[in-house]
């Protein structure tokens, strides 16, 4: 994965309400973020494993951000 896709999946996540993630399971969190970086033109959807595969991993990390928030 870029720099850029990194950036952009982090954002989304800083810019999202804290509600958001309370109300979602770990499931629909990831699905939840996929279809935002796939709506965006310039997403790889041969990153598309990769990016799964990191949200996944990064998910009790995903929840303390948007906790905090």
């Amino acid at each position: 994965m870029d720099i850029q896709l990194l950036r952009r999946l982090w954002s989304i996540v800083e810019s999202a309400p804290s509600q958001r993630f309370s109300t979602l399971d770990d499931s629909s969190v990831l699905h939840w973020i996929v279809e935002l970086l796939q709506a965006d033109p310039a997403f790889d959807s041969q990153n598309l494993p990769a990016v799964s595969d990191y949200i996944q991993t990064r998910m009790p990390l995903i929840r303390t951000l948007a906790q905090q928030m």
